[in-house]
């Protein structure tokens, strides 16, 4: 079985090591009565905005929410920083896109559907959508349970290449239709690799289903019963809501970006909607709060935080959630006290935009939860950003915040200011071979070495290019057009990295061949 191993929670080492701590702070926290969070509140609400205030200083973070829930109830909810260019403070209020955090609620609704008896996990997708079809003729075989469970085959790079599709009322079916010539990574079935190409089918098969857009069921069916009064499922009712505007860290330098952000209905299932800290809470409550008062029974919550594949023993992907599951042995925690907290849950999901970071975290036994919202987001170091959830944790429970620091490695965490000195040495390369050939017209012949150093130096100038489109770009699931849209900066740098080669390349035949004349004659 196939399984692509580009998770987006932390590296193992780490997660064990955050887990134990949160475990460790747990004895303290159940041994004491429901209420006995409050004479530690001032403590634990200082540290949590001392954290926070270091975090969005350190990383250049505009503006973020938070919330924190507890027993059914909200334990911290606060903005921090502003929401947009007027300076406007963030408030629990303010809407920020959810990325995809919004493959929960995707994954929440086809549920319902489910329980009301119009869908079933096993149906394939055809059952309700007989025109679907992917390349090879293997449409058939894609059932309703692979989508959620991320392993129909679909790949990351098409569920990010699906971003750039167009805006229009029919962007959603445009999209799944358009999937007749994409390619699986694998049989159905057969293996796991995170797209977003699975939770768009979905929410058209919501919409399908229901009769209703997509956007309408949420609206009707999640959003108003929650009480999700400032949560949206457009961009033009977020804008209209008060939404947050993205920042871009442009060369390091938090810019608003809202006019280049892609943003279509093409995703609006898997990476589209829009929320707030304060409604989040509602819906993190939700989750705990199965039957009569819950969106789905008690079974149906069950089945939504159930992996259905495993990465391996401790780690897994249910609906539109991360597992760790029994992350820590029974025997590891020995002696410690701790041992009832061995077989915990933890379950998280992060959302990635251009412009916008979203963070869920959740820990069912203790009916603890956590949303962080954030009003920008840097590829470069996207993982510290989600380790923010797992710090959140520490501290709400009584521990101290580890600030892990971010787990990209060192050429992407530096990729501007490396693509930046790649970029001047191409242009000091091109200057130079400029000069030659000023020199060549003025009558001055180059020597065989000079020759050979402008082609040898014109053809090691296409390698960093070559290396990024070729190896680097695949290996991060990405694609050249993606990397101009999503990291502009860098994009800018890539097409340059593009152009100077080629300048350097008719420079170079330029003077070779103008040597050439001078020998002759």
């Amino acid at each position: 079985m196939k399984t692509i191993h580009r998770f987006h929670f932390p590296q193992h080492g780490t997660g064990i090591f955050i887990l134990f701590s949160v475990l460790t702070v747990l004895a303290g926290v159940t041994a004491s009565p429901a209420s006995g969070w409050s004479p530690q509140e001032a403590i634990y609400e200082t540290a949590l905005r001392t954290y926070i205030a270091r975090q969005m200083e350190e990383y250049k973070i505009p503006g973020l929410a938070l919330a924190i829930v507890r027993d059914g109830e909200v334990q911290f909810m606060e903005g921090f920083g502003i929401a947009n260019a007027a300076g406007d403070p963030v408030t629990p209020e303010t809407p920020f896109l959810l990325a995809s955090v919004s493959k929960g609620i995707t994954a929440l609704a086809v549920m319902q559907l489910v329980e009301a008896g119009e869908l079933s996990l096993d149906d394939p997708v055809r059952a309700h959508l007989p025109w679907f079809e992917v390349a090879g003729g293997r449409g058939g075989e894609i059932m309703v349970a692979q989508l959620l469970y991320q392993t129909s085959g679909f790949t990351e790079l098409g569920g990010r290449e699906a971003n750039l599709r167009p805006e229009g009322p029919d962007a959603l079916e445009e999209a799944v239709r358009a999937l007749a010539a994409e390619e699986l990574a694998f049989a159905p079935g057969e293996g796991w690799e995170y797209s977003n190409l699975n939770y768009d089918v979905l929410g058209l098969l919501v919409q399908e289903i229901s009769g209703q857009p997509y956007g309408d069921y949420i609206d009707t069916n999640i959003f108003a019963p929650l009480e999700m009064d400032n949560s949206f499922a457009s961009l033009e009712e977020a804008r209209s809501g008060g939404a947050a505007d993205g920042y871009y860290p442009f060369f390091g330098i938090p810019l608003v970006f809202d006019s280049l952000m892609p943003y279509s209905r093409a995703t609006l299932p898997s990476a589209g909607l829009w929320s707030t800290a304060a409604d989040m809470s509602r819906y993190l409550i939700a989750l705990f709060d199965g039957g009569e008062s819950g969106p789905i029974s008690a079974a149906g919550l069950e089945a939504l935080h159930t992996p259905g594949h495993m990465f391996d023993e401790e780690q897994g992907y249910a609906m539109g959630w991360t597992v760790n599951h029994n992350f820590v042995a029974p025997e590891d925690l020995e002696g410690t006290g701790l041992e009832e907290h061995a077989g915990d849950t933890i379950l998280f999901h992060e959302g990635d935009g251009l412009n916008y970071k979203a963070m869920a975290f959740l820990i069912p036994e203790i009916e603890y939860g956590a949303i962080l919202l954030m009003n920008t987001n840097d590829p470069t170091v996207t993982s510290a950003f989600r380790f923010f959830g797992w710090d959140v944790a520490l501290v709400a429970l009584g521990a101290e915040a580890q600030y892990f620091p971010p787990a990209e490695g060192f050429a992407i965490r530096n990729a501007r200011w490396i693509g930046a000195v790649v970029v001047l040495l191409l242009a000091a390369g091109l200057g130079w071979m400029l000069r030659k050939l000023r020199r060549l017209r003025a009558g001055s012949p180059p020597s065989p070495a000079e020759r050979r150093g402008a082609v040898l130096l014109a053809i090691a100038a296409v390698l960093p290019a070559a290396y990024g489109l070729l190896i680097l770009f695949p290996d991060q699931s990405t694609s050249l057009p993606l990397v101009i849209r999503y990291l502009p900066d860098i994009g800018l740098l890539t097409l340059a990295m593009m152009a100077l080669p080629v300048g350097m390349a008719v420079a170079a035949g330029l003077y070779v061949a103008g040597s050439r004349r001078v020998d002759r004659a």
